[in-house]
């Protein structure tokens, strides 16, 4: 898998040598690079799973982070100098916005957030067939996404057919040709002289509370931040569905404690964390007026992503060594035929928190009963 991995990476590498890609973020690259890892390991872990219920679990999962291999062609510039951006629609300029609307921001948070309740339904639905689990899922997941997505399948440019964007669209045009003739940008109030001559209105409210409102996107590439907000909203509404139904497991497991294979928990906890990290990243963008801070602060937002996918990733791959193993195979099938005759599985981060933390002398029964000791 490891050798399977590394020769995706360097056929990336090689792409953007041989096709002369310069624009490339790194950090992204980074990002998308361990996903392609995820993908390999969460498919590994399908076809290695003894149990069907858990195959579909990570079937999941592969689905979700096999987006990865398309997110490449992003970060990589290849639409528009390898790929016509003509294939995306009739006109090229909207290639790059249409990938990322259907794609990386709309096709991913519906996966990510199909992949989580899922996997939620699965714990509280535990005899229930692989079939209705899926109905259950798609209704919660389609449902949610259905409501907050619909415009943009109704309109692939909706992004710059908003009310905001049109009204910032007209002051925009105001704003340059003022500079143009006088050399320096207008400000807040000889803007909004020149909107009342030329008819500039509003939907709603004062106008020069509506100037001061998109004055700052009028500079550089900042009106970026203001045409991206209602999608960036959206993956806020979907990644907070992830959480509820992160939560709603958590909670079941105090309230039941059901049978639950090696290293599920973890596996959870740490998505809660990439979750978290995507409505922070959210949230930087819809509070950001300038375009390059926004970068700056999304690139250190980067690396700390970056360190909770090498967790998913570890936890994802200590789990295929232990169902690669006699004693993982055995202990994942009692937990279906019959969890009452084991003992719970204590995994490597189990022992590591009793030895460091707990006095072993003093806890004894058998929840931390050593597995190991003959």
């Amino acid at each position: 898998m490891f050798l399977l991995w590394a020769g995706v990476e360097v056929a990336y590498l090689l792409s953007i040598a041989l096709f002369d890609i310069s624009q490339v973020d790194w950090t992204s690259f980074l990002n998308y690079s361990l996903q392609t890892l995820l993908a390999i390991l969460s498919a590994s872990l399908a076809l290695t799973e003894p149990v069907r219920k858990n195959r579909l679990i990570f079937l999941n999962f592969a689905v979700l982070f096999g987006i990865s291999l398309l997110s490449h062609l992003h970060v990589q510039g290849f639409i528009g100098t390898v790929i016509p951006g003509t294939l995306f629609y009739h006109d090229g300029a909207f290639a790059y916005m249409l990938l990322d609307q259907y794609v990386f921001r709309g096709a991913y948070f519906f996966l990510l957030a199909f992949a989580i309740v899922y996997l939620t339904m699965d714990v509280l639905f535990r005899m229930m067939r692989a079939i209705p689990k899926y109905g259950i899922t798609l209704l919660i997941v389609g449902s949610f996404y259905a409501y907050y997505y619909l415009p943009f399948f109704e309109d692939p440019l909706y992004l710059h057919n908003t009310v905001a964007v049109q009204e910032w669209k007209g002051l925009d045009k105001l704003f340059y040709g003022f500079s143009e003739a006088h050399g320096r940008a207008p400000s807040e109030e000889e803007l909004a002289g020149l909107a009342a001559v030329a008819d500039w209105m509003p939907t709603s409210g004062p106008w020069l509370d509506k100037i001061e409102e998109y004055y700052p996107y009028l500079f550089g590439n900042n009106y970026q931040i203001l045409v991206y907000k209602p999608l960036v909203m959206n993956q806020i509404y979907m990644s907070v569905l992830c959480i509820a139904f992160i939560f709603m497991f958590f909670g079941y497991q105090i309230l039941r404690d059901p049978p639950q294979g090696a290293y599920i928990e973890k596996v959870v906890f740490s998505l809660l964390l990439f979750v978290s990290l995507e409505i922070y990243h959210s949230w930087m963008w819809l509070d950001s007026l300038n375009w390059p801070a926004f970068n700056a602060m999304y690139t250190v937002g980067q690396y700390v992503t970056i360190a909770v996918l090498l967790m998913i990733a570890g936890f994802f791959g200590l789990r295929l060594r232990f169902l690669n193993s006699a004693k993982g195979e055995f202990y994942e099938n009692e937990l279906v035929l019959s969890p009452g005759s084991i003992t719970r599985w204590r995994d490597v981060l189990d022992n590591l928190v009793i030895e460091r933390f707990f006095n072993r002398r003093v806890l004894l029964g058998r929840l931390l009963v050593d597995p190991s000791r003959k």
